[in-house]
């Protein structure tokens, strides 16, 4: 039996499914934590708008502000998507079970697989790449190397091998710390390093204390690694009556706000903010195609194999809409 799979370039909904899927395969994505804005060919802003002091006495000619009181201030932050490649090689074979309810009777010769069947095959292969992005989206550090971050004893350093595409997550807020622009920086709770879940819970009262009156009725979530979480969940689960057994897993909240565990989130890191798949959201991503004519491609590696290669040049950036309405705690510096 022989397959042959539509050439070059994909459009409609299969381009337009893999975009998704792409992007939205990851934890960060799946569990409403980042506005994904897509069609970013080269810069898009995120505004700001702030209003200052607009009240004052009544009185028959009103004075002019000074001071920039009683005047709109505008900021912007940008997403400028950086230029990256997925590619894979695989063996059509592998993928058999995906077109045999559709394989011809008799010595018929199946010679062009469906459009969404080649889909599905891609989203198996791309399911290899969420962790990556993941990752990435809080790591990442634009032309790798350290990007002047130290991280605590025994972690990771970030902008290590791929993670060099655009500055992800922590790059932004440790860069928005060593700024310290007044009212619009972010909060550190704390930087010591967590390894009981004694000292995870501390660390989770000391962010919510250190959390502005003004975002506690807001649908704000702690965002933190799965080590933490589980250090917590043991913690928790020890105390006894007072929460649950060991069978169980403890509920995913801290003072009535969502605890999400994730995949990418760096350890000793615990961050809390509103964020969700909205435009309200205070984390951002932009994506765009880097080839608008030959975005997805799938062909044979060369005449005499039987392999083939899955390639989609991309573009992606990740940023951070109001500093100041986030809360930190990290041991990275």
């Amino acid at each position: 039996m022989s397959v042959q799979f539509l050439q070059n370039t994909y459009a409609g909904e299969v381009l337009d499914d893999l975009l998704a899927y792409t992007v939205q395969g990851n934890d960060t994505y799946r569990q409403g934590l980042i506005y994904v804005k897509s069609g970013i060919q080269f810069k898009y802003v995120i505004p700001r708008i702030e209003l200052d002091e607009i009240i004052q006495d009544n009185i028959p000619t009103p004075v002019s502000p000074t001071d920039s009181k009683g005047q709109y201030s505008f900021t912007e932050r940008y997403l400028e998507p950086q230029d990256f490649m997925v590619y894979l090689e695989f063996n059509p074979r592998d993928f058999e079970v995906y077109w045999k309810q559709w394989q011809p009777e008799g010595n018929l010769v199946f010679r062009e697989l469906d459009p969404a069947l080649q889909a599905k095959m891609l989203r198996q292969l791309m399911e290899k790449k969420n962790e990556h992005i993941g990752t990435a989206i809080w790591q990442s550090t634009k032309g790798g190397g350290a990007g002047g971050i130290t991280p605590p004893a025994g972690a990771p350093q970030m902008g290590t091998g791929t993670f060099k595409y655009y500055d992800g997550v922590m790059k932004r807020l440790i860069d928005n710390i060593n700024a310290a622009v007044p009212g619009d920086t972010a909060i550190v709770a704390g930087t010591a390093p967590m390894t009981t879940g004694a000292d995870v819970e501390s660390a989770l009262y000391a962010m919510w204390h250190s959390t502005p009156a003004r975002l506690r009725n807001r649908d704000i979530t702690y965002v933190m690694d799965w080590e933490l979480w589980d250090l917590y969940d043991k913690y928790l689960t020890s105390q006894g009556f007072k929460y649950t057994d060991n069978t169980q897993i403890n509920t995913y909240k801290f003072k009535g706000k969502r605890v999400i565990p994730i995949v990418g989130v760096p350890p000793q890191t615990i961050v809390l903010g509103n964020f969700t798949t909205g435009r309200d959201s205070n984390l951002w991503m932009g994506v765009d195609y880097a080839n608008d004519e030959n975005v997805v491609r799938i062909d044979q590696l060369q005449n005499n194999s039987e392999l083939y290669f899955f390639q989609m040049r991309m573009k992606m950036d990740v940023n951070i809409v109001l500093p100041g309405d986030i809360i930190v705690w990290t041991a990275y510096s």
